[in-house]
């Protein structure tokens, strides 16, 4: 029987965020407000340690995409996919997988975060990771 899903990186992500629902964690500066992701322990912008975390919105929109349609040598089995910058909030725009059919993706596109499988651990946890999906708004 499989156990509840882990993340890949528990740092990096809440696959039950507050809502329920799978979160990112990020970083914030107290001070500048500067978001950090992955987590960072100094501000990139002013410098100051000590940054808190926090968990980052379940949706956002789409910046910026592009497919991946081949993989060099390893051409065998491999399924095209896409890639895209997706702004959580102001200040935080992430890179991740999106699922779901790219043919249908424009930029503003209200995107959430959901859990993209990794494989398993040696207790046959499901590992995740995060991707994004269209919300369908």
């Amino acid at each position: 029987m499989k156990k509840s899903p882990k993340a890949l990186r528990e740092d990096v992500l809440a696959v039950s965020g507050s809502d329920g629902r799978p979160r990112l964690i990020v970083s914030r500066c107290p001070d500048c407000g500067t978001y950090g992701f992955p987590p960072r322990e100094r501000c990139a912008s002013c410098h100051r340690g000590d940054l808190g975390t926090e968990e980052a919105p379940g949706e956002g929109t789409l910046y910026s995409w592009t497919v991946v349609r081949e993989l060099g040598r390893l051409r065998e089995g491999f399924t095209p996919y896409a890639v895209g910058q997706v702004d959580l909030a102001s200040g935080l725009r992430v890179i991740g997988v999106i699922t779901g059919p790219f043919d249908s993706l424009s930029m503003g596109m209200r995107l959430r975060t959901v859990l993209l499988p990794q494989g398993e651990d040696e207790d046959g946890n499901d590992l995740v990771g995060y991707a994004f999906a269209p919300t369908g708004e």
